[in-house]
């Protein structure tokens, strides 16, 4: 099984958490406390952008997939920007199954995913500009 690791930083005007290994069950308080950490950054952010990196991430299910969704409806009641980098294949895959990711670009109640951060980052800020 892979470690679950967390990491948030500020980079290029963004919030980005990056998480590493399996998000399941089995990390679920490490997880819970990672997700209260994120949501107190964002209440002290200048700007509300957030990223989340999931390029180390070999698995994640149902009780991530519901953090996702509640992180990016509470950055969009805010009228921030948020965004997905690092799908592997599988997980990308998953997510479209699912119908959350961006279809085109007329699509804006989907989430918007970029294969890497800087990718993100540089939309994210350019649609602030």
């Amino acid at each position: 099984m892979d470690e679950y690791k967390f990491e948030l930083e500020e980079d290029g005007g963004c919030l980005v958490a990056a998480f590493t290994g399996q998000i399941s069950t089995h990390c679920y308080t490490e997880f819970r406390d990672d997700y209260n950490e994120i949501r107190r950054r964002l209440s002290l952010a200048d700007s509300q952008r957030l990223i989340i990196d999931l390029t180390e991430t070999t698995f994640f299910g149902s009780l991530f997939i519901g953090i996702i969704l509640k992180l990016s409806v509470t950055v969009g009641l805010q009228n921030g920007r948020f965004a997905l980098c690092g799908l592997s294949d599988q997980l990308n895959d998953l997510m479209k199954k699912l119908m959350l990711l961006e279809r085109n670009s007329d699509a804006g109640s989907y989430l918007k995913h970029y294969q890497t951060r800087n990718e993100a980052i540089s939309d994210l800020t350019l649609l602030d500009a």
